[in-house]
């Protein structure tokens, strides 16, 4: 699967999942901070992650850095993909 591609459903996820429609979702918008998603998103994501892409997202990964925007989120999925 492409980049662009995983891009575009994790955006869509996000967009149902956690709507805010005062904002403008993009692929560098910063999730946490920006976008409503708590702890509680981040295990719906989580959770989403690894049933959409067939991925198991350790502990360790679930960190800022990885959930940042929905770009460094799909850097790693699709890193994770090719392991």
């Amino acid at each position: 699967m492409e980049l662009d591609e995983i891009k575009r459903q994790i955006k869509h996820f996000f967009e149902e999942e956690f709507p805010n429609p005062e904002a403008t979702l993009t692929f560098d918008t910063p999730i946490l901070d920006e976008w409503f998603v708590d702890s509680f998103g981040i295990v719906n994501t989580t959770l989403f992650l690894e049933e959409k892409f067939g991925i198991e997202v350790s502990r360790a990964d679930i960190n800022a850095k990885n959930f940042r925007s929905i770009e460094t989120l799909s850097q790693y999925v699709q890193l994770k993909r090719s392991d």
